[in-house]
């Protein structure tokens, strides 16, 4: 006897709470959330679309692969891939031209199941009059796989891309950072050899102001004080009276 999934034993307890609540229509079933298998077929064709999600589910389980459900929706994941899933009743589209000459689109309702991958650009397998759904199961399993191993090793390229976009980000950042130290430092450089040459150079006006007023008759006690506040000015501006700036730099 066939073991029954879990998963698919929800869905059928899920789906015939649906029918008791009359629930019938698929504009009614659509807006069912929740974390069960998407089927969306009349009660007579359960049993065929139950025993169909449970062979894929064991199917994807004996080789390590899994469903899914995320932002109620249903996925098969493969390789950390996620493929959106949808098993239901086929309608067919037709066409028609009323009386007046216009087209309109009619939907008839059939017996054939048909499933379904992704969302946006979906591709499907449906019933045909020789082979069923269940007759792709393995050609299902195979294009979900390959489509899934694609966009991994996609995914794994963009990673090491992204990866060595940050290495060099990093390096040009720790460049950037070097290259501003050593301005740093060359600007300090030069500031500090202008410093030198300005205390020096102050110092040498001082001296000739000193002996200026060593020599002069009238002793003015406001200049010597100026005397003094400017050698203590061209040290505090010297780079060798200060060497914590040397060595700061």
């Amino acid at each position: 006897m066939k073991k029954i999934h879990s998963l698919v034993q929800k869905a059928k307890l899920e789906l015939e709470s649906l029918d008791n609540e009359g629930i019938e229509t698929w504009g009614e079933r659509k807006t069912y959330r929740g974390a069960i298998l998407p089927i969306s077929v009349e009660p007579k064709l359960r049993a065929r679309a139950l025993n169909f999600m449970n062979d894929l589910i064991n199917l994807l389980e004996a080789n390590n692969h899994s469903i899914k459900f995320k932002h109620e929706q249903c996925f098969i994941e493969m390789y950390g891939e996620l493929t959106q899933i949808n098993l239901r009743q086929k309608f067919y589209r037709k066409r028609t031209k009323s009386s007046s000459g216009y087209s309109t689109n009619t939907f008839i309702k059939s017996d054939d199941l048909e499933f379904q991958i992704d969302y946006s650009y979906r591709t499907g397998w449906i019933d045909k009059k020789i082979i069923k759904i269940e007759d792709y199961l393995q050609v299902i399993y195979e294009y979900i796989e390959n489509k899934s191993k694609k966009s991994f090793q996609r995914n794994e390229l963009r990673k090491i891309e992204e990866e060595k976009k940050e290495i060099q980000r990093k390096l040009d950042e720790n460049k950037a950072r070097l290259l501003a130290i050593e301005n740093h430092k060359i600007e300090s450089l030069f500031k500090k050899a202008s410093d030198y040459k300005t205390s020096n150079e102050i110092r040498i006006y001082l001296k000739a102001l000193e002996e200026k007023h060593n020599m002069s008759l009238e002793k003015d006690k406001n200049l010597k004080k100026y005397i003094t506040w400017g050698y203590e000015k061209a040290n505090e501006i010297d780079p060798l009276v200060n060497e914590n700036d040397i060595i700061s730099s």
